[in-house]
This record gives C-alpha cells, sequence and structure tokens, in this order.
C-alpha cells in the first residue's frame, strides 16, 4: 500500500472536517505551501482535510485536477463560493442568515478555512514536532512538509508532457546551476536583492557554468548576459516581461493562464533537479524549492531561516 492511499484512509478516520480553500488569495506556491502546513495541521489535530478549490485563480476547468493528480475529496457548492475565505469569514447579510446557521447547525463539526488559518501560519506552529507512524513520516515541519510534498506534489499526464517539452527545448546540460531571482511585486514585502549577490553567492559555491535563471523580468537575464560573458544562461522569460505582478495574472484569460503555469511548474522543474540552486526563503517558490530539494542543495541569500 503506498503512502498517498494510506493518508487518505487515515485521513477519512478523521470526524471533524477542514474544508481548506485553496488558490483565492495569493500566488500558487504561496497557496501550496500554506497547504501544506494546513494539511499537517490537520493530521496532528485530526481533522479531515478537504479540499475546496471553487473560487481558485488557478482553476481552468476541474481546479486542482487541472494540472495534478487528486490527492484528497473535494468539495465545491454555492455556500462555500460565499463563505470559505481562507483569511476572514465574509461578512454575512441578513438575507443569507437562514443559509448560514442551517450549514452550522447541520455540520457542527466542520470548520471553514478561516476558523483553523491562523493554527497553522504562526511562530508556535513552526516549532512543533511531529510524529505520523501510520505514514512513517516524523520530525520538525520542514523534515515533514518534505514527505507532504513527495505524496501529493504529482503533476497529471497532461501538465507532464507539457513540462518535459519545455524542458527538452531548452537544451540544459546533464549538469547545471540554478538561480531564482523574483523582481515584480515583490518588493511589496521585502527590499529586492542585487543581481550580483546571486551570482557571488553561485561563483563561490559552484564553478558550473551553465545556469538556469527563473525570474519574472528580463532585465535580469540582460544584465546577467551582459556582465558575465563566460557563463551560458538559460531562462523561459521573454523579453517583454518586466516582472509578474499578481493582480494582473488574474485578469487573465483561462488559455494565457494555463500557459504562464505551465511555465511556472517548468522553471520549479529544472531548478528542482540543478546542482545547486540559489534563491530565497523570503519568497515562496525558494520555501517550496527547499522542501522540494536536498538540504543541501537550496542555498538562501536571503532569510537566515526557513521560516
Amino acid at each position: 500500500m503506498n503512502k498517498l492511499t494510506i493518508y487518505n484512509s487515515l485521513n477519512k478516520s478523521f470526524h471533524k472536517k477542514y474544508i481548506f480553500n485553496f488558490g483565492s488569495e495569493g500566488g500558487f506556491y504561496s497557496e501550496f505551501n500554506i497547504m501544506v502546513f494546513a494539511i499537517i495541521y490537520c493530521l496532528k489535530y485530526h481533522y479531515q482535510f478537504i479540499l475546496f478549490t471553487g473560487i481558485s485563480q488557478f482553476t481552468i476547468d476541474k481546479g486542482w485536477k487541472d494540472f495534478f493528480e487528486p490527492f484528497a475529496d473535494t468539495v465545491n457548492s454555492s455556500f462555500y463560493r460565499r463563505f470559505n475565505r481562507r483569511l476572514t469569514a465574509k461578512k454575512i447579510k441578513i438575507r443569507h442568515y437562514p443559509q448560514w446557521y442551517t450549514f452550522k447547525f447541520l455540520n457542527k463539526e466542520t470548520y471553514l478555512s478561516h476558523q483553523l488559518f491562523h493554527f497553522y501560519t504562526i511562530g508556535k506552529f513552526y516549532q512543533e514536532q511531529f510524529d505520523f507512524p501510520e505514514l512513517g513520516i516524523k520530525g520538525n515541519l520542514k523534515e515533514v512538509s518534505r514527505e507532504i510534498v513527495k505524496m501529493i506534489y504529482r503533476f497529471n499526464a497532461v501538465t507532464e508532457t507539457e513540462i518535459k517539452k519545455n524542458m527538452s527545448n531548452l537544451k540544459l546540460p546533464a549538469k547545471y546551476a540554478a538561480m531564482h531571482v523574483r523582481k515584480g511585486d515583490k518588493d511589496t514585502e521585502f527590499e529586492f536583492m542585487p543581481n550580483v549577490t546571486y551570482i557571488n553567492k553561485l561563483e563561490e559555491l559552484s564553478d558550473l557554468k551553465h545556469v538556469f535563471v527563473f525570474t519574472d523580468d528580463y532585465t535580469v537575464i540582460e544584465f546577467l548576459q551582459k556582465g558575465y560573458p563566460h557563463i551560458h544562461f538559460y531562462t523561459l522569460v521573454n523579453p517583454n516581461e518586466r516582472g509578474y505582478i499578481h493582480s494582473d495574472f488574474t485578469k487573465l484569460n483561462r488559455s494565457k493562464k494555463r500557459a504562464d503555469l505551465i511555465k511556472l511548474f517548468t522553471s520549479i522543474e529544472i531548478m528542482a533537479a540543478a546542482e545547486i540552486t540559489i534563491g530565497a526563503y523570503t519568497t515562496n517558490p525558494g520555501i517550496f524549492l527547499s522542501m522540494r530539494m536536498p538540504e543541501d542543495s537550496f542555498v538562501s541569500i536571503q532569510g537566515s531561516f526557513w521560516l
């Protein structure tokens, strides 16, 4: 019996339920990382984790299954679309009182996203130790998160084919390094790190001359190509891209949104397979990669601690 099958059996054995809203608030890896923590919280405190993608910004047609293999039961209804916000409960209007109180009366042990959210996004939870003997998983949050990622982060066949095609077109060598240089709207959270900081750290730790660069701003590529002509840089970013703005992404049509997500997933796969990747714990792709990659393969230049 594989680990996911065991997880599903264990998850369904819990009487209390938690309806997790995926994709309505932030960028993809912000949403995914928080979901991993929610799954761990639910395992420790015996809530059945149930996925809701009814208002996800990343839904093309089928929600989670647009890109990934399913890993948990899902729900979708007008009630959850109206009331199951991640951060706060949407203000209940008088005309919705009957629906709200009927649901709460009939589902006393069903919890909505905002009701548990603050329990697994605080420092106290980040310091906990976990032990799930049924799954053979034990350790701190980062160690356990790595095992959850292995279990649930599984592309469906169509997505995997598209990613492999994108990777093949780059013609990367067998051994290469990678960097994640985030620009766009990231300065609303942390100051940008100079481009030279990434390349200096890479050259300090590796002599590889083939480097994949994941960035949302093509000026980063222009800077690197001009300043370091002895290195061969690879990227999927287009010359007209000048920084990721999440609010702009949410306005894209479904076709463009899907293409951008496939490119994002491809970039993550390329970095995960690199000999060494330079990034930052202050970005959600950085946090994800540090869970996904071997311990010493991801190096953060911003943020001394994982969380």
